[in-house]
């Protein structure tokens, strides 16, 4: 008789399903040692009930989370179950004073996670959100995908201010984050590749710039001078007309990927027509030495290269992925 109560009551689904709707509701008031017991009780009672599996979960994940007494999660919990606390100084940095004495635990570095984020996202504080992002990965537990987001965040902000060497510095708080460490490499190469971008074309500008102005203001004869400048007119259409060709039809096969866009295929011959204007101009009024030329051919090429580059990283760098950048 006796066996046959402790068999029935082994398997009494209403029994743990009213276990697993207690537990929920305790769950909900914060009484999470109370939500801890009667998730398991729920399972123990009818482990094949529909609700095992989602109290098997809760009644881990709240087991992770039990440092202190439940009393960090209960701090955490409140905060987070409200919408607008994250958009509250007070209340932030409140928190970010409490959660010091939180013994350490998955609620300590959650807690330093979500004010990480409050800093960050709500009140652009980026100073405060990279002290607690690092003292985040100071902490010796913590779930890996936590600690994954938090050195990628940290990278984040340092790449959002320009500042190469914290973005390095989120590196190596990532340990073997490969993936981390090549977008950040990436974003250092196009960081560095934009600057001599705009010093090359800076340089080509005031090159080919004084070198016409120097001719036109030069001691030849009105008719060579005259000369020049038809030759001028004379190549500007044509050069127009490519630039316009080459960018209508490379908008047009753009358009036919989904994801297709447009954009930058019309603004780089519209960006590259006055320096090809530029260069024929350098051309005609610069010195005619094989030297002279090919100085003037590279630096054109590499100005046209880098207006490319200034538009695409404008635009949408991930034109720039497939050149590895």
């Amino acid at each position: 008789m006796i066996a046959f109560f402790t068999v029935a009551t082994a398997f009494d689904r209403p029994a743990s399903e009213r276990l697993y709707t207690q537990a929920e509701a305790e769950e909900r008031d914060l009484s999470f040692a109370a939500a801890l017991e009667h998730y398991e009780a729920s399972v123990a009672v009818a482990p094949s009930n529909r609700w095992a599996l989602r109290a098997t979960a809760r009644a881990r994940w709240l087991r992770a989370r039990s440092e202190g007494g439940f009393e960090p999660l209960a701090r955490l919990e409140r905060v987070r179950r409200d919408a607008n606390a994250q958009r509250d100084a007070a209340t932030v940095d409140a928190l970010a004073h409490d959660l010091e004495s939180f013994p350490p635990g998955e609620v300590r570095v959650e807690a330093r996670m979500y004010v990480a984020e409050a800093y960050a996202a709500r009140l652009a504080r980026t100073a405060d959100a990279e002290r607690a992002l690092d003292k985040l990965l100071d902490e010796t537990g913590g779930d890996p995908p936590l600690r994954a987001q938090a050195a990628t965040r940290l990278a984040d902000i340092a790449m959002d201010k320009g500042d190469a060497a914290g973005a390095k510095h989120a590196v190596a708080r990532a340990g073997n984050d490969t993936q981390l460490a090549a977008r950040v490499a990436r974003w250092i190469l196009r960081r560095w590749l934009t600057r001599f971008s705009i010093a090359t074309l800076a340089l080509f500008g005031v090159l080919a710039g004084a070198a016409s102005i120097r001719r036109l203001r030069g001691t030849d004869a009105l008719g060579a001078k005259a000369a020049r400048a038809a030759e001028l007119r004379r190549f500007g259409p044509k050069a127009a007309l490519i630039c316009v060709y080459l960018a209508l039809v490379a908008a047009a096969l753009a358009g036919q990927y989904e994801n297709g866009h447009t954009l930058p295929f019309l603004l780089v011959p519209a960006c590259t027509l006055p320096i090809i204007l530029a260069a024929r101009a350098w051309g005609l009024a610069g010195a005619q030495t094989r030297s002279a030329r090919a100085m003037r051919a590279t630096l054109s090429a590499l100005a046209v290269v880098a207006a490319a580059f200034l538009v695409l990283q404008r635009i949408d760098f991930s034109y720039l992925e497939g050149f590895g950048l």
